[in-house]
């Protein structure tokens, strides 16, 4: 399994909302991506308390496509050496990946910015990031709220609290300015933070599942 979470970058002069909450959109050309945090495990194994994270950032790389080419190697590594198992009688082959939100943004714009760029054929970029099989536990928490009585997706923090967790970093929005101002250190820790909450939430979701089991 790959867990991951990414930002990006709007300029000023494209930040108004539009009809959707997301502002970003990665068709747009000015709209970079950032990088992020990602962590790997296998499915059986547990999420030790100091996992380490690996971060991939703009800021280490010569270009935005340098960037999107060393991500595109970490989905391609995951994608070989994930764990093959059976789940329901039927064995897995596609690459399971885990975020809050990731269906929405993280993976299509993964998609989008690297054809932008012209990376690969897009056949094959869609094989590598669309071709997984997504927990976006926006999604999955639905359950932990039995009082409402549609099913909507969460954010983390709203999933965090049900859950007694801290969330740890708040709108996205906040690391236009950090970009801005060059504090790299603080999207860095900020995504760092966010990667964690994610994996605190997978646990304690996966926790709930197995005592009812």
């Amino acid at each position: 399994m790959l867990f991951f979470d990414l930002e990006a970058y709007v300029p000023p002069s494209e930040r108004e909302p539009g009809r959707s909450s997301l502002v970003v959109n990665p068709t747009r050309p000015g709209h970079v991506l950032l990088g992020g945090c990602f962590f790997s495990k296998g499915f059986s194994d547990p999420i030790p308390e100091a996992p380490v994270l690996q971060g991939l950032w703009l800021w280490e790389h010569a270009s935005e496509a340098e960037l999107l080419r060393a991500i595109l190697a970490r989905f391609e590594e995951a994608w070989r050496s994930q764990e093959r198992i059976k789940i329901l009688g039927k064995p897995t082959t596609d690459l399971v990946v885990c975020g809050a939100g990731i269906a929405k943004f993280d993976l299509p714009a993964l998609f989008c910015r690297a054809h932008l760029h012209g990376l690969a054929d897009p056949a094959e970029l869609y094989e590598v990031f669309l071709k997984t099989r997504p927990i976006d536990l926006a999604n999955e928490a639905s359950f932990l709220f039995p009082e409402e009585p549609v099913l909507y997706p969460k954010t983390t923090r709203e999933m965090a609290g049900r859950l007694g967790l801290r969330e740890r970093k708040g709108s996205s929005k906040g690391v236009w300015e950090l970009y801005e101002q060059q504090d790299h250190a603080a999207i860095e820790q900020r995504t760092a933070a966010e990667l964690l909450t994610v994996l605190d939430i997978y646990r304690h979701l996966q926790q709930r599942i197995s005592r009812r089991r």
